[in-house]
């Protein structure tokens, strides 16, 4: 059963991420139907991340409370509903409606499916239940994306949105059927502790928690590594066409290679995390010390693409760095839940929260960085990448030196326990 949960997780981040795209893939269709300049385009971008930090957290809360079975097949109708109404969508009011719902729905689907996870699989398999729902997002986001071009382009732009609000329906569909909430009643005998620590839950207490260095620096940490997840998805193919000197062909066969591989990475990264656990049961060495030294060579070989920009240097350099620098992902929900394992889903939502706020601020800050620059395109371009490094190297070290995850051995046997069946 846990794999089928696992399985269908993957899909629905494929689902979020096809959702989160498709806007771009179809930017030029939809600025020529609805006669948008780049002023209301860059409206419309920005519209789906005003609500989505803030339901994010909201939403995981809610998953906690009422279980992630039901909340999870309540928003993805919603999705669906939404996409459907696309066809309705005449003007840029609708449109930029359209988004900020969607956003604000689509919010929560990360932190619940994290939580969701870590409750299914025992602590020795979480860094690898985790990749798989991580890599659902870089097949949504790129492998997926010339089957919604075609879609596009036969079809229309609303015709595509609707086939992705389908798709929707029949995971919701699946979720329901297919799967439990709980892998055991052995999980089921915590549950009336877990309620009782959820209703004396206190924000003061909370907000302590938020700041202690487990919860802080793995935030921070997270948050480094999404600057450089929002500049992939909005810069890299400029960058290597007119820094690196690629072809637009070149271009689209280096992003593949470069999510291909990175997803290997971090995979095999929390697949080593998981078995270092299973040896010696300690969160420091197996958890902090395997994602904070990744991010710290991923850090570096990023940097190196300012001063060795031959191409296949380049993708070769971007492969290493995103793989390595993307291990917090998965690995960093763990490390909140273990803090507040009866909270898991808004644990998780604080990580998932601070990446959409990377993602309001990190094309401001690219743009600022290449204002800066002036008529050098280049050396603006590699003034970012190095703000980057240098912002993922610090906060890893200071991931690696402070984080110290609180121990639950106990804890850790029943949820094991729970979930081994």
């Amino acid at each position: 059963m846990r794999w089928v949960v696992l399985v269908l997780l993957f899909f629905g981040m494929i689902i979020n991420f096809a959702d989160k795209s498709i806007i771009g893939l179809a930017a030029v269709p939809i600025m020529e139907d609805l006669n948008l300049s780049y002023a209301e385009w860059g409206l419309v971008g920005s519209a789906y991340y005003w609500l989505y930090p803030v339901t994010g957290i909201v939403g995981a809360a809610i998953g906690d409370r009422f279980g992630a079975k039901k909340v999870l097949g309540v928003i993805m109708l919603v999705w669906a509903v939404l996409q459907f109404g696309v066809l309705a969508v005449a003007a840029l009011p609708l449109l930029v409606v359209y988004r900020i719902l969607l956003g604000a729905f689509e919010g929560p689907f990360s932190p619940i499916a994290y939580s969701h996870a870590n409750k299914w699989f025992p602590p020795k398999l979480r860094g690898f239940a985790n990749s798989v729902v991580v890599s659902g997002g870089t097949v949504g986001a790129m492998i997926v994306a010339p089957v919604l071009v075609a879609l596009i382009s036969i079809f229309g732009w609303k015709i595509a949105f609707a086939c992705l609000g389908a798709t929707s329906i029949v995971w919701a569909i699946a979720f329901q059927f297919l799967t439990k909430e709980n892998p055991v009643k052995a999980y089921e005998q915590t549950k009336k502790k877990k309620k009782a620590k959820l209703e004396k839950l206190k924000l003061k207490d909370f907000g302590r928690l938020l700041v202690s260095p487990p919860a802080l620096f793995t935030t921070l940490a997270y948050f480094s590594t999404y600057i450089l997840v929002v500049w992939i998805a909005v810069w890299l193919p400029v960058y290597l066409v007119e820094v690196v000197g690629m072809s637009q062909g070149q271009m689209g066969y280096g992003v593949m290679i470069i999510g291909i591989a990175s997803v290997l990475i971090y995979m095999g990264v929390s697949t080593l995390s998981d078995r270092m656990f299973k040896k010696n049961q300690n969160w420091r060495i197996s958890r902090v010390y395997v994602v904070g030294t990744s991010m710290i060579i991923g850090a570096i070989c990023l940097a190196s693409i300012m001063i060795f920009q031959h191409p296949v240097w380049v993708v070769a350099a971007m492969c290493i760095a995103k793989g390595l620098t993307y291990a917090i992902l998965p690995i960093g929900p763990t490390i909140m839940i273990n803090e507040l394992p009866e909270r898991g889903g808004l644990m998780t939502s604080i990580l998932t929260s601070s990446g959409n706020i990377a993602g309001i601020v990190a094309p401001l800050i690219t743009g600022f960085i290449l204002n800066l620059a002036g008529a050098d395109e280049i050396l603006g371009y590699n003034l970012s990448v190095l703000f980057m490094a240098i912002l993922v190297f610090i906060f890893a070290i200071l991931f690696l030196t402070l984080v110290k995850p609180t121990i639950r051995k106990q804890e850790e046997s029943l949820e094991s326990q729970a979930s081994g069946n």
